[in-house]
């Protein structure tokens, strides 16, 4: 709920008429908020077909649509298609940050806008230990923020345990402005 809400806190505030791309959609949680917020036509990708399958499980109105395409090429779709694009906590599953934002590039119409939501990457870092400090206040001990690397959670019920790409805050503003990218707003909720 807290990645939704911020998600379409970020989205410009009238999405009506407009065609977005909801990328690594998995289960298509947020393409259907997309569409709920007043989209005239969302497109949710996902390069599993399971996850492609789950989301078309789910009821979703006529301008919802689903398609397996890997997010780092967007192959299936055209150039400047889209108006917009979202990705709700999966930037930081894909493999190459780079070649993902600029097949998002590639596919915006000049002016589209880009959002998206991460978990954190200075507490969602591998080795982060909680601890409580005096006076029971909870706090995390976040050892090798800097070593960009794909780990796994040890906690065979945690979020992470299919895992997922570390890297610092710097990586993935750079690799927006390598990829033509203009950062507008930023929320920590």
């Amino acid at each position: 709920d807290t990645a939704v809400r911020c998600l379409l806190g970020l989205v410009p505030p009238a999405l009506a008429g407009q065609v977005v791309l909801d990328v690594a959609c998995g289960q298509g949680l947020a393409t259907r908020a997309l569409a709920g917020a007043g989209a005239a036509r969302v497109v949710g990708v996902d390069s599993s077909p399971e996850m492609v399958a789950l989301a078309r499980g789910h009821a979703a109105p006529p301008s919802v649509d689903y398609v397996v395409d890997d997010a780092q090429t967007l192959s299936s779709l055209r150039s400047g298609e889209f108006d917009g694009a979202a990705c709700q906590l999966a930037l930081m599953d894909i493999p190459d940050l780079d070649a993902t934002l600029g097949a998002l590039s590639r596919i915006l119409r000049p002016g589209g806008w880009f959002v998206f939501v991460i978990g954190h990457p200075c507490f969602l870092v591998p080795e982060a230990t909680p601890t409580t400090e005096a006076g029971g206040r909870p706090a995390l001990v976040v050892r090798g923020y800097f070593e960009e690397r794909f780990w796994r959670s040890s906690n065979p019920q945690g979020v992470r345990r299919a895992g997922n790409h570390h890297r610092t805050l710097t990586t993935y503003l750079n690799a927006l402005v390598r990829a033509g990218l203009t950062v507008e707003q930023v929320d920590e909720p």
